[in-house]
């Protein structure tokens, strides 16, 4: 069977994961990355440990390419995995587009992106008819280098859907190919509840997490942070029922007692979140789309998100 043809934007934590898995798996990768990353993947390659197993991709084991430059080649590939912060998603994909020049563009689309507002902006920054498929991860991978990251925790494969009603042989191929690395993927027919459950998690842990420096275990077990939690979640799920039409939970209490605990102690308790990962790396977050898109979503229905405000100011607050 021939190759897929996949591309990877983005050297992050994420981004060298799934370029590093689907080459194991078989798959002919390229992955555009920026800077002295670009050096040092070429010579040493990609090393990955923690939960899913030790793996290491040589040199010459996948393209590398610089991402402000890439060969029209690249970009013509059957699959663009988008790993890059959900701020970037809209820019990047334009300047893409832009330096492939007309005619030349993937035959399919998939975000990696964390929080609520990315899809619609790469949706808009691609031609029409291309299909954009969007991604739920309940994965904690940590780059401790730029070619070496950790899986934290595994609690499920990759859960790849549309929220456009996309169609495509494309992503079913690059799910079932997948199956060979060490992520492994599946098709989820309702991903838009998955990110919306995806989006309440992250907006209960990822801020709160950046501002006091806890790890997921922490957040839940501290008094003070599990209050903090049960009014950002009040919060998101009300707004999210409104906007979007979908009960999350019946309230922030019975969240963080019924499904957040259960799951972060058993599983995630040591993972600090990548918002904190962010802020100390001093690199911008994505706040505006994870507790700032409640307040948005909010604002939209003339409801108010005070706690959600507040935590992405404090967030904001560190950035600045």
């Amino acid at each position: 069977m021939k190759p897929l043809r996949l591309t990877v934007l983005g050297s992050g934590s994420v981004g060298l994961a799934f370029a590093a898995s689907y080459a194991k798996a078989g798959q002919q990768v390229t992955l555009l990355a920026r800077g002295a990353a670009v050096v040092a993947l070429r010579q040493q390659g990609i090393t990955v440990s923690g939960v899913c197993g030790e793996h290491h991709i040589a040199p010459g084991g996948l393209k590398v390419s610089d991402a402000e430059e890439p060969d029209a080649e690249d970009i013509a590939c059957d699959l663009l995995v988008v790993a890059t912060k959900a701020y970037q998603v809209g820019p990047v994909l334009r300047r893409l587009m832009q330096q492939a020049g007309g005619g030349v563009a993937p035959r399919a689309v998939l975000l990696l992106q964390n929080g609520w507002g990315s899809a619609d902006e790469a949706r808009a920054a691609l031609p029409a008819g291309l299909p954009v498929f969007s991604s739920i991860m309940m994965i904690g991978i940590e780059r401790r280098s730029p070619v070496h990251v950790n899986v934290n925790v595994q609690a499920s494969p990759v859960r790849v859907g549309s929220l456009f009603a996309a169609t495509s042989e494309g992503p079913q191929d690059a799910v079932a190919r997948a199956q060979a690395g060490f992520l492994p993927m599946c098709r989820e027919e309702a991903i838009e509840r998955a990110i919306l459950d995806k989006f309440l998690f992250n907006t209960c842990l990822n801020a709160i997490g950046a501002i006091t420096h806890m790890s997921y275990g922490e957040l839940v077990s501290n008094v003070h942070t599990r209050r903090l939690i049960t009014q950002v979640a009040d919060e998101t799920v009300r707004i999210v029922a409104a906007e979007r039409g979908v009960l999350l939970a019946s309230d922030g209490a019975t969240y963080l007692e019924k499904t957040l605990t259960p799951f972060v102690l058993p599983k995630a308790a040591a993972h600090r979140s990548s918002m904190l990962q962010d802020v100390e790396a001093g690199r911008r977050t994505e706040i505006d789309y994870l507790n700032g898109a409640v307040v948005r979503l909010g604002e939209a229905r003339g409801l108010a998100a005070p706690v959600n405000a507040a935590v992405a100011s404090l967030v904001r607050a560190r950035e600045a």
